[in-house]
């Protein structure tokens, strides 16, 4: 701080001091005549608090005293509060400097396989971890993470500069048929801090997730998908003409079943048979655990072969499609 002295009146004054409350001033003046200036016997010094830093400006008025003597011999003291720029009003002099807010988030996923076999299911869950840090130079107050997968809970009321928090905000995400059938979940959450500039005014700083302070990305958990399909064939030889033995004309009718035995949705379901054509299907949609015997159906014509064989012995193919964790 520089501080510059006017007599503004008529009388010379003595031993003028400066006050200040935010500082301690050093220098002296012994005397000032009317009408003289000076503006090198007075400086101090003031260091930058965090809470400066924060409010974005140092504000503060000094007090300058001088002594005379009046008419009757009786000591008298003038005083003015200072200005920032004018000897004919009185001001605080603020200070003001640029601010660096930042934020930083790291959230990391956990999947919980709670039955242990390796793969996900509908109903387990994945736990969320979220590490956020103050990457600038503001404290940062109610600072709270928003993520529109999950319900983020916890709170932050207060950041400082470089501060690392990853305890305050938690999440559980469960798990639906639909991320079993994603083969992972994915999502991305955002952290806001708020502080004040220098001119009072409320702001906030804001980062989306990711998995250093640096990058941004969605959180990607994966898990194992098991898929599986079953089909059951059977065949029932009509016996048209009832004598109890098969001539060639007489026809089988066959009936499949298949079932999902794994946890992920199938789709475009189909079954082929290289004996026969199969009618039906294909199924859209066949969901885990799913049972369907209704929707294919074949029948084969017995052939002299098959009557010199004394059976028709075939087997059949279903097939359901899927799609991993990358998207293949």
């Amino acid at each position: 701080y520089v501080f510059t002295l006017t007599n503004t009146g008529d009388v010379t004054l003595t031993d003028i001091s400066i006050d200040d409350p935010l500082v301690g001033v050093s220098g002296n003046l012994p005397s000032l005549s009317p009408g003289a200036v000076d503006d090198t016997s007075f400086t101090a010094t003031y260091t930058v608090t965090q809470a400066d830093v924060d409010n974005g400006n140092v504000s503060n008025q000094a007090t300058a005293t001088g002594n005379y003597t009046d008419g009757n011999g009786n000591p008298q003291t003038t005083e003015d509060l200072s200005s920032s720029s004018s000897t004919t009003e009185d001001d605080t002099t603020v200070t003001p400097f640029n601010q660096n807010p930042g934020i930083a988030l790291i959230k990391t996923a956990t999947f919980n396989d709670e039955n242990g076999d390796g793969f996900a299911q509908a109903g387990e869950t994945i736990d969320y971890a979220f590490t956020v840090t103050n990457t600038g130079d503001v404290t940062l107050t109610d600072i709270s993470i928003d993520d529109p997968l999950v319900a983020v809970s916890g709170s932050l009321p207060s950041l400082s500069p470089g501060a690392v928090d990853d305890t305050s905000f938690t999440a559980s995400y469960t798990v639906t048929q639909s991320d079993v059938d994603n083969g992972n979940v994915s999502n991305q959450a955002t952290a806001t801090g708020n502080y004040t500039d220098g001119n009072g005014n409320p702001q906030t700083t804001e980062d989306l997730s990711g998995s250093s302070n640096t990058t941004d990305g969605t959180t990607v958990t994966p898990f194992g998908q098991n898929p599986g399909i079953a089909l059951i064939k059977t065949g029932t030889f009509n016996d048209e003409n009832n004598d109890g033995f098969a001539q060639v004309g007489e026809t089988i009718d066959y009936t499949f079943t298949v079932t999902n035995t794994g946890d992920v949705t199938l789709t475009n379901v189909t079954v082929t048979d290289p004996l026969v054509t199969v009618s039906g299907g294909p199924l859209s949609s066949f969901a885990p655990g799913a049972v369907d015997d209704t929707s294919f159906t074949a029948s084969y014509t017995v052939t002299q072969a098959d009557v010199d064989n004394g059976n028709v012995s075939n087997q059949a193919t279903a097939t359901g499609n899927y799609t991993d964790g990358n998207g293949n």
